[in-house]
């Protein structure tokens, strides 16, 4: 019974399919894992009032999907995001309520990339939410509601086609610690709002069409050149291009003739004088 399923994970196979749109009323899967396989088509099957409300972890990397992103459906992704008394009180609290239950963690293993790395996850705790879309071929925008999803610790939309701004309502993310965006078509400025991410480990915004000065406060300060590499348009620290502002305004140094009418001006005035004093006496 799809209903009652909680966990699928059948990454790193050879399968040939669209989504398997049987998960589209599945309203208690908690971890879906599809990464690596040759999967095509869209997801807009899934989307209903209550897919996937329970969902923690998204994993269908590396396979052939196409489409848009819709926003309707992160807005229903309840299990990503974090009650508001929970958000006030900071990450740590989170973390040691969610200790507090009986039944931590789930005893599956799956296979997730994290900051950049591939990391096997024995057990997967209950607190851990994590988004992989990359490498596909995913076009469109991002949508505003990645916002929505409060709790969400690692978020990848690399090697795709997105293309349009940043959205400002990632600053929202305050448990973010991975964000890959690299290898797609985004635009615009970096939004000053991700310099909010405090927990924000790992970032990559490489190789697309960013422009402007990247952000100098806050975690933005520790991230290498790496993160920023292939946007021409961007300028500032860890990139050694200088922005436009930041370059002092020179004035340009007077000219010969500039000096040489003064001086004239000058002998004139005490010429005159001179005239001026002898007719006196």
């Amino acid at each position: 019974n799809c209903k009652l399923l909680e966990v699928l994970n059948v990454g790193n196979n050879k399968l040939v399919d669209c989504f398997p749109c049987m998960l589209r009323n599945s309203t208690s899967l908690k971890v879906l894992v599809l990464r690596s396989n040759k999967f095509n088509g869209n997801l807009t099957c899934n989307i209903t009032r209550n897919s996937w409300k329970n969902l923690q972890i998204i994993d269908i990397a590396s396979n052939n999907f196409t489409g848009m992103l819709n926003a309707e459906c992160f807005s229903n992704w309840r299990g990503m995001m974090v009650a508001d008394d929970y958000v006030e009180t900071g990450r740590n609290h989170i973390q040691y309520k969610f200790f507090q239950l009986s039944n931590l963690y789930y005893q599956d293993t799956v296979t997730l990339t994290i900051k950049g790395m591939e990391l096997e996850l024995v057990k997967i705790l209950r607190v851990f939410t994590s988004i992989d879309f990359s490498s596909n071929r995913f076009q469109g925008m991002i949508p505003d509601t990645f916002g929505h999803l409060s709790s969400l610790y690692v978020l990848n939309l690399s090697h795709n086609a997105l293309e349009g701004p940043i959205p400002k309502s990632i600053g929202k993310l305050q448990m973010l610690e991975s964000l890959d965006l690299s290898r797609n078509h985004l635009s615009g400025e970096i939004p000053s709002e991700l310099a909010s991410l405090t927990f924000l480990a790992a970032l990559n915004l490489s190789f697309n069409k960013l422009f402007g000065k990247i952000p100098s406060t806050n975690q933005f300060q520790t991230f290498s050149a790496d993160s920023f590499e292939g946007n021409r348009g961007l300028c500032g620290l860890p990139l050694n291009v200088t922005c436009k502002s930041d370059t002092p305004e020179l004035k340009p140094a007077p000219s010969f003739q500039e000096d040489s009418d003064s001086d004239y001006e000058w002998k004139f005035i005490f010429a005159a004088v001179g005239y001026i004093v002898g007719a006196a006496n």
